[in-house]
């Protein structure tokens, strides 16, 4: 008879703990602890710093914000690294102004919820989760500090979603490179203030933060092949929807299609989500920066037949680098998105980021013989050294006389060029001539050449 007692008044407790959780919390999932019951994350414990294992771990936010007094556009970036880095870069689109700032400080994050100092010669950035005049944690609601030189930003955010568990889990492998926890808050409520180009004024707008720690290694930094690379895009669009797009490299430049490689999260407006690998991400166009020499792709169309998602996503401002020491330097910007989503008309903006840069092909030439008749067929082959499945290659072949190129054929999606010599050198040719091999991306942005050894015709 006591344990049944106990074990009523537990059930009775039980259940008026979940009806003013009820009462306070509407949408069911703005309460601290919180867990996704598909998830080992747990909230506030997990927004905060993680150690014991080989880690690394970083807080990201980015926001598309409106001044209240110039009525510009900003892209923002904010971001937190457990191995003291600080990126804060500002983009005002309608003046088409882009400031980087990076530096490095003293970081002191805490265990058990998210409380971000990070101390730089430019000041005390800050990186928390509110709390109400009790000093109460208030759930998923948040304020950023942060300062570099003559740019300041002091702004709240609030979440409207819950988070998202990254692959439903919120635990993914990043290819080869390792594993990581991850997950996002996909749509939040921005205000507060930016100082940026000597105007400090009100701005207002939408943000996305990620966090992520585990056990793997990916740099900006080059070393050879020595990291996976990829490109990252956050999407919010105007329908209430959001979208994760990722294609991470192997060190080849392959994109394998399968769930360590990269995937597409599509999260509905309810909050429900879906995730998927298979997905066509096409690349319409690179953008070498004079800078760093580095080179990105700059345009996308994304089509993922089994949610029927088709969009296309072109950058804001094509100059939107990361500045970073050591060759480090990466793409970060601010890019539009329009498509379709079950047939339906979307629009919104995004973010992209971009750790992967294209090289210039290396052509090769398979060996010719060197002395030729004029009725002979010429079969011309050749092989990328470089190959990049980001960048499907286009060839042209030219013949060259006396110093004059001649092009034969172009926009050739296989390495093989094959004609009668007579048909391609003309009744007045020379005694000597070379066969010239382009490469090159769909835009033209990257090229690549490469010629035969002089070939002889016997007359």
């Amino acid at each position: 008879m006591k344990q049944s007692k106990l074990l009523f008044w537990a059930f009775l407790a039980m259940t008026l703990s979940l009806s003013l959780l009820a009462q306070d919390d509407p949408v069911g999932w703005k309460f601290y602890p919180y867990k996704d019951p598909g998830s080992q994350i747990v909230f506030p414990k997990d927004e905060g710093r993680h150690i014991g294992v080989p880690n690394m771990e970083w807080w990201y936010s980015v926001m598309h914000l409106r001044g209240e007094t110039s009525g510009d556009r900003y892209a923002v970036l904010v971001t937190h690294f457990n191995n003291q880095i600080r990126l804060f870069t500002v983009t005002n689109l309608d003046k088409k102004v882009h400031t980087s700032g990076a530096t490095m400080g003293l970081l002191n994050s805490s265990f058990g919820r998210l409380d971000l100092t990070h101390r730089t010669k430019y000041g005390k950035d800050i990186f928390r989760t509110k709390k109400d005049e009790k000093g109460k944690l208030i759930p998923f609601e948040y304020e950023i500090q942060t300062h570099h030189d003559k740019m300041n930003l002091s702004v709240q955010l609030k979440s409207q979603k819950r988070p998202m568990m990254v692959a439903g889990d919120g635990y993914i492998a990043v290819g080869t490179s390792g594993h990581t926890w991850y997950y996002s808050l996909t749509n939040l409520a921005v205000s507060g203030v930016l100082e940026h180009q000597g105007l400090k004024e009100k701005v207002t707008g939408i943000g996305w933060m990620d966090h992520q720690w585990g056990p793997f290694v990916i740099s900006p930094f080059e070393l050879g092949r020595t990291f996976e690379t990829y490109e990252w895009f956050c999407v919010q669009l105007e329908n209430g929807m959001e979208l994760m797009i990722s294609n991470i490299y192997d060190r080849d430049y392959h994109l394998p299609m399968t769930e360590d490689y990269g995937a597409v999260e599509l999260l509905y407006s309810n909050g429900e989500g879906r995730h998927t690998e298979r997905r066509e991400f096409k690349r319409t166009g690179y953008w070498r920066d004079p800078v760093s020499g580095h080179t990105m792709s700059m345009g996308w169309e994304l089509k993922v037949p089994e949610l029927n998602v088709d969009i296309k996503l072109t950058p804001d401002l094509v100059d939107q680098m990361v500045q970073l020491p050591m060759n480090g330097s990466f793409w970060e910007g601010s890019v539009s998105v329009t498509g379709t989503i079950d047939g339906v008309a979307v629009k919104g903006k995004a973010f992209g980021e971009l750790l992967h840069r294209f090289e210039k092909p290396e052509v090769e030439i398979s060996t010719l013989k060197s002395t030729w008749k004029r009725n002979e067929t010429l079969t011309l082959d050749w092989k990328v050294k470089n190959p990049d499945d980001g960048n499907p290659l286009n060839f042209s072949v030219s013949l060259v006389q006396n110093g004059v190129e001649t092009l034969l054929k172009q926009d050739m999606r296989v390495a093989q060029f094959s004609a009668k010599l007579e048909s391609i050198l003309g009744a007045q040719s020379a005694s000597k001539f070379t066969l010239k091999v382009r490469a090159y991306s769909v835009d033209k942005t990257i090229k690549g050449e490469t010629e035969t050894s002089v070939l002889k015709l016997i007359l």
